[in-house]
């Protein structure tokens, strides 16, 4: 009997603390600054040299995952080093100034949202992390397309706990 209300005891403080992690979110991310990355990708896009693999997938399996804030924070972590610093490491001008500064206060909270609840990485994120870190010169273009679903998984994770009442 012990052992059983110790393990429901866990259950709730890990749905709790990923709880938190999703209003931390909710209060410190406004939804029109991803809007204004989501806009920007027309401009990135034209920018970059032509996707020659049209039919890889980067994020592949993660979008079949549950994520958690963790995978978030991972995933942008590896964006900001493996994708975009790679990507605009020759053509410093042509990087979207406001794009950049938008993704540079995304990871701000999300370092700080991270603190809030479980802080390590979902099983089957891990894979594709590990594979995003080895990323070629060619696969850069994919992942920065695909960069939209990691703006709309974070959009939708803040969104979990509003309800969606039909007006």
């Amino acid at each position: 009997m012990r052992i059983l209300t110790l393990l429901a005891l866990c259950a709730i403080l890990c749905c709790s603390q990923g709880r938190e992690q999703e209003e931390c979110l909710k209060e410190n991310i406004r939804l029109p600054m991803i809007k204004e990355m989501q806009k920007a990708f027309p401009e990135i896009h034209k920018s970059l040299p032509k996707d020659t693999k049209a039919s890889k997938r980067i994020l592949g399996k993660l979008k079949k995952c549950s994520k958690n804030i963790a995978d978030f924070k991972q995933l942008l972590d590896i964006y900001d080093e493996h994708v975009f610093q790679k990507l605009w490491k020759n053509h410093p001008h042509q990087i979207p100034g406001v794009f950049m500064d938008s993704f540079r206060t995304l990871r701000n909270v999300m370092d700080r949202c991270v603190n809030r609840g479980p802080q390590t990485p979902s099983r089957c994120a891990r894979e594709t992390l590990k594979k995003m870190k080895k990323l070629t010169q060619d696969d850069l273009p994919k992942a920065v397309s695909e960069f939209q679903n990691v703006l709309l998984w974070i959009s939708l994770t803040m969104d979990r706990g509003r309800s969606h009442k039909k007006i």
